[in-house]
């Protein structure tokens, strides 16, 4: 239970501007040190009276009601409140029908919308697998530290993939925009070890064997790991098509790589999705956008400048406490930090 009494000035700026980053309302009220119901009155009625709480006696939904406005609004996302309404209303004993505002009301305390979690479906065998994967490499931590690890992304002129909306004040309208014809987007490839970082190449938008081979051919990849992992080294990559062609795997046993046996959709497996967070997080902080792929190519640079080999470093000594978490939730989603 958070502390009691009205927000201060420096309190709702705070709130503010960690809505504005994406937090949790849960997260919010933690950091705040305020109840989750103080802090959510707060967003939903920014201009009202301070330590306003509303009519404590107002009705409220029974379990059954909110279950099934819940089923009616995921069968029917743009339910008008009108059919909502009659869904509470259904089966009740009592003489008084509840009103629209009272399901309006009850919506805005109980409910909310919010977008699906992005994460590849795994198959019972798929996270056997990644037991399997995990079981394999765990512990070994002297292993760990001669894995490079990699991945492509691609970086957007408007915002990060998957940007779809802003928080922003009631009656006022977002000031990030979305381009209606003309956006672009860079595709680049990084490449990580414990000893901090590697590679971070620009790649063309579609990765092909051919393209990936002539990348790691013409960029000295083997050497520059080489020199920073003399008594050898292991490759770790996804199953991209473009990684597991013909041609590739032909190009790894002509120079004699090893690559890792990678489980299929287990990027949350791989400490390289971390470095992309921060980049991403450094890049379009302050809702950024950019005019132009030179200048959005410039700024991947300078971000990427900015990371220190320790906070990579760190990010792969975590490795080990990934696999861990990936054996004792059987194979499920692992959380990205």
């Amino acid at each position: 239970m958070g502390r009691a009494g009205a927000l201060t000035e420096a309190e709702k700026r705070a709130i503010w501007g960690w809505r504005a980053e994406g937090l949790k309302l849960s997260d919010i009220a933690t950091r705040a040190d305020r109840s989750r119901n103080a802090v959510k009155r707060f967003l939903d009625q920014p201009d009202a009276t301070p330590g306003y709480v509303g009519n404590q006696n107002a009705r409220k939904f029974t379990g059954p009601a909110q279950t099934r406005v819940l089923n009616k609004l995921r069968a029917a996302p743009r339910s008008p409140l009108k059919a909502l309404t009659m869904q509470v209303n259904t089966g009740r004993s009592q003489s008084k029908p509840v009103s629209r505002e009272t399901v309006r009301r009850n919506m805005a305390d109980d409910l909310s919308f919010r977008r699906a979690i992005v994460r590849q479906p795994l198959s019972r065998e798929n996270r056997l697998r990644r037991v399997a994967f995990a079981m394999q490499n765990l512990n070994k931590i002297e292993e760990h530290r001669k894995v490079i690890f990699t991945d492509e992304k691609k970086f957007n002129l408007d915002g990060p993939d998957g940007y779809s909306g802003q928080w922003v004040r009631t009656g006022e309208f977002p000031d990030r925009v979305r381009r209606h014809t003309g956006g672009g987007s860079v595709m680049f490839w990084m490449a990580i070890s414990s000893a901090g970082k590697m590679a971070l190449l620009k790649t063309p938008a579609r990765i092909t064997s051919e393209n990936y081979v002539a990348m790691l051919e013409s960029s000295r990849v083997a050497t520059i790991v080489s020199e920073t992992h003399p008594e050898g080294w292991t490759f770790m990559q996804d199953n991209a098509p473009a990684h597991v062609a013909r041609n590739t795997k032909s190009f790894f046993a002509r120079e004699g790589w090893h690559v890792m046996d990678w489980p299929a959709y287990s990027p949350d497996l791989n400490p390289v999705e971390n470095v992309w967070s921060i980049m991403s997080r450094r890049m379009y902080a302050g809702n950024r956008q950019y005019e132009s792929l030179s200048e959005l190519e410039a700024e991947i640079m300078e971000v990427w400048a900015s990371i220190t080999n320790a906070e990579v470093g760190s990010l792969v000594t975590g490795w080990n406490a990934r696999l861990h978490r990936c054996v004792n939730m059987e194979g499920a989603n692992v959380q990205n930090v």
